[in-house]
């Protein structure tokens, strides 16, 4: 399939001539005369590259550039801006609102190819329409409130799908100034979540994600939050973790989110672009009562009962406790899978940083974790 290009011009004469130069080359040309059409073509045709002219009469170039960086959909669509202008101070407004490339006119034929083969080749790893795009499938990981192992139920969940499917997982963090993923894990300088919340949101695409993910060695690749306090102060940066949810899917055939608690302004933006959600409650009645009102809330908020999935984690062998049955009636929704009690091995795996599913691999909690990841990367298929 030949590679799409939206040229952006006011000018007929500019987008008949440059148009017919890339159709002669093999290339699908679209046009558009202004800067509002250009944004809804860019959104509804995801071209391969948009070559964009600064100075038209409704939304000029530095504008569109801003909105199509700021729209998860466009954000990552290679631009080149083709214009008149040749001040400096120009060129380098055009680069700092997300202009991938600057050409000015008039310029040679050759040049200008040039410039498309080289942005094409720069970004095609990345950037590929939405049609062709293979995308993952992206499991939240979440919970009522804190302190039931949300995030050992990312971790070791991740870990699981990728040995049973032998595809590539992603476990990414999405609690700023509260991670713990990197000191289950023993991991130094958990930066990387940090730097991409710390940079304007326009720069985050699939390139930049991918270069702040550290791999780890049970196969997985992870995404680590800060466990600072202090970094709590970007709890608030929901548009970065919405970008970022956007694009993790093209990097990985499996996405585990770490959600944490409760419905935080990040989970309620970041759940859209989960396929499905673990909850995870533990048999004591109060939990019960609020994973209740959670689910409840997740369900009105659109997301079907057969996206949701409840994993019932026992931490006690107190005979007190409600069972199984007891829980699921109360809550009036079905529990997909069951963890016994294992707090010697939960130990002993917190206290070597090695997840509970390679401590003992052939005990029965890692059988119980295996079970669920079957279940899960079933329902991807």
């Amino acid at each position: 399939m030949p590679e799409k290009i939206l040229i952006v011009d006011d000018d007929t004469d500019t987008l008949r001539l440059v148009g017919l130069m890339f159709e002669r080359q093999g290339y699908e040309v679209i046009s558009a005369s202004s800067g509002s059409q250009a944004l809804s073509m860019a959104r509804d045709l995801q071209p391969d590259l948009i070559l964009l002219d600064i100075m038209m009469p409704d939304i000029d170039g530095y504008k569109v550039t801003r909105q199509l960086r700021e729209d998860p959909q466009t954000t990552s669509l290679p631009i080149i801006m083709f214009t008149a202008k040749t001040q400096i101070d120009d060129k380098l407004l055009g680069f700092e609102v997300g202009a991938d490339d600057y050409l000015t006119k008039p310029t040679q034929p050759r040049e200008l190819t040039a410039h498309i083969k080289a942005v094409l080749g720069r970004t095609s790893k990345y950037r590929q329409p939405a049609s062709q795009r293979a995308r993952g499938f992206t499991i939240g990981v979440i919970a009522a409130k804190g302190g039931l192992g949300v995030t050992t139920m990312a971790l070791n969940l991740g870990i699981a799908i990728q040995q049973s499917t032998k595809k590539d997982v992603i476990v990414a963090e999405f609690r700023p100034g509260q991670g713990s993923l990197a000191l289950e894990l023993g991991l130094l300088k958990p930066e990387g979540l940090n730097r991409l919340l710390a940079s304007n949101v326009t720069e985050i695409n699939p390139a930049t994600i991918e270069a702040e993910l550290i791999s780890h060695n049970s196969g997985i690749r992870v995404l680590l939050s800060s466990p600072q306090p202090h970094d709590a102060q970007y709890l608030s940066a929901t548009s970065a973790f919405e970008t970022i949810a956007s694009h993790l899917p093209s990097l990985a055939r499996y996405i585990v989110l770490d959600l944490g608690a409760s419905l935080t302004p990040i989970t309620v933006k970041t759940i859209p672009y989960c396929d499905e959600l673990v909850v995870v409650v533990e048999p004591v009645p109060q939990t019960v009562i609020q994973t209740k009102y959670l689910i409840n809330d997740l369900v009105n908020a659109g997301l079907g009962e057969g996206m949701v999935q409840v994993v019932l984690i026992s931490r006690s062998r107190s005979s007190m406790e409600p069972s199984w049955a007891d829980v699921q009636e109360q809550l009036g929704y079905p529990i997909s899978a069951m963890f016994t009690p294992a707090p010697e091995l939960t130990y002993q795996a917190s206290l070597h940083n090695i997840p509970v599913v390679l401590q003992q691999p052939d005990g029965l909690t890692a059988e119980q974790y295996f079970n669920l990841a079957k279940k899960v990367s079933e329902r991807s298929l």
